[in-house]
């Protein structure tokens, strides 16, 4: 009998086929992710909310001002919410504009949730397919592309740290547990939360002290968020949302956050995992149901403010597929998974990828309410370059403006929460009514707040050209 022999070219196709099967999903989410969502960044398209709000927070922070007043969100950074880990893309502002230092942390915070990973395969523990599988998970579901298609927020930076929780969890590196469960903490208040039910999990594993020291850390970090921030200053309160409709009894408060509306997201979810929890099933592989009990608080919280799209999917998300890991370290998934799993990241994601995808075909006019148009752009850029260079007084500025002028003081966004009439402004700065992230406030408000400004007594206008419209004077922007 002739042996088997393995011819050299052979083996280096396949060597060269698994390096491209894995550079593929990351291949994927840079090219119809990543630079379609900053060509929008760098057509001035996201509203204040949220983007405006975390670049004015990274301008503004300092050693000399560690919880730096925002004045277009009218409260403290960290008094809205608490997400120290700004503190760790801070170095950023260094060499970057604000805004592109947030939006390469969140970038960075998303593509090294899918390190941990990555070194399990460089050490022989997960092979190839396997770690293809989860990094298309972890990059390309309809949660993370709805969190980084809504930048940027620590909530989807989370990411980061539960992958690295999840595995230092279930290889017991209880150093690296700590670690990564503090940076998670620092990434929002709802964490802790989460702390709580890895505690119950570690002491139901039979790490009792790893759990109360777990479980201590949990509740002091929640004591400071819920007992000692506040007497820094006024706290947004968060819990309203969740108890929003409590008011009409039980029964209506539940049928809401069980419509369709609000769960299909999760239905998505959960279909992701479908192939390999099939074949998890037929071949008698299970997950390690106490790491399972950290979900339960992020499914509460969402269950109950109805927030399961754009950045409060990502970190429920991310939890899922470390619990995927030990199944994956027993078993090498066939290949009939990876194809039913690309098929369904394909078939959920159509909403997102279409307006990525037209962004890359067609940026100089699309999106329609922010296009790349050099004229456009050119007279944005006049207006944000004149406020730059003058930094004396108010100004008001349609949301998507906010972006450009945080480092500028004194700037607020028209609907924002200073308040309609409260204040007096020396400068106004919008774009054309339709242009632009303007939320809360639609282009009908825009349009008559410039018929007025326009007719304003003693108002000096510097641009007014069908794109742009720059004045300074005494200003309202009352109703």
């Amino acid at each position: 009998m002739t042996p088997n022999v393995v011819e050299p070219g052979a083996g280096r196709a396949r060597r060269v086929a698994g390096v491209l099967g894995l550079a593929l999903p990351f291949l994927l989410w840079a090219g119809l992710v990543v630079v379609p969502v900053w060509l929008q960044a760098s057509h001035v398209c996201f509203s204040h909310y949220d983007l405006g709000i975390y670049v004015q927070g990274l301008a503004r922070l300092s050693l000399d001002d560690v919880n730096p007043w925002l004045s277009a969100r009218q409260i403290r950074i960290f008094n809205d919410h608490f997400d120290p880990v700004l503190w760790v893309a801070r170095p950023l502002v260094g060499v970057l504009s604000p805004m592109w230092a947030a939006l390469v942390a969140e970038v960075l915070f998303v593509l090294l949730a899918t390190a941990p990973l990555l070194w399990l395969h460089v050490r022989g523990q997960l092979d190839g397919v396997s770690t293809a599988l989860l990094c298309a998970l972890l990059l390309l579901s309809p949660s993370t592309l709805d969190a980084v298609m809504y930048p940027v927020h620590p909530t989807t930076w989370s990411m980061l740290p539960l992958v690295v929780l999840g595995l230092a969890f279930h290889f017991r590196k209880h150093a690296l547990l700590v670690a990564s469960l503090v940076l998670l903490f620092a990434c929002k208040e709802e964490f802790p939360y989460v702390g709580i039910m890895l505690a119950v999990a570690l002491w139901l594993r039979g790490d009792r002290r790893l759990a109360v020291g777990v479980a201590l850390l949990s509740v002091a970090w929640l004591g400071f968020v819920i007992g000692v921030r506040p007497r820094f200053g006024p706290v947004v309160d968060y819990t309203e949302r969740l108890k929003s409709g409590m008011q009409a009894g039980l029964g209506p408060f539940l049928a809401e956050r069980l419509a369709s509306r609000n769960l299909s997201r999760l239905g998505t979810l959960l279909l992701l995992f479908l192939p390999v929890g099939i074949w998890a099933w037929r071949e008698r592989l299970r997950p390690d149901w106490k790491w399972l009990l950290v979900l339960l608080p992020m499914l509460g919280i969402r269950f109950l403010g109805m927030a399961w799209r754009h950045q409060y999917g990502a970190p429920l998300f991310a939890a899922m597929v470390v619990a995927l890991v030990p199944l994956l370290l027993a078993r090498r998934p066939p290949a009939w998974v990876l194809v039913l799993t690309g098929v369904l990241l394909i078939t959920s994601n159509q909403s997102n990828l279409r307006p990525l995808v037209r962004t890359l075909a067609s940026p100089s006019t699309f999106p329609a309410e922010c296009p790349g148009d050099a004229q456009r752009l050119a007279s944005v850029w006049r207006g944000v370059e004149y406020l730059s260079t003058h930094r004396e007084g108010k100004a008001l500025l349609g949301g998507q403006l906010v972006t450009p002028l945080a480092s500028r003081d004194e700037v607020y966004a028209v609907g924002g929460p200073q308040g309609a009439g409260t204040l007096v402004y020396d400068w106004v700065l919008v774009e054309t009514p339709g242009r632009g992230d303007v939320w809360p406030v639609k282009p009908e408000r825009i349009a008559a707040l410039l018929a007025r400004w326009r007719a304003t007594e003693g108002a000096e206008i510097l641009i007014d050209d069908g794109h742009v419209f720059l004045a300074r004077g005494r200003f309202s922007d009352m109703p």
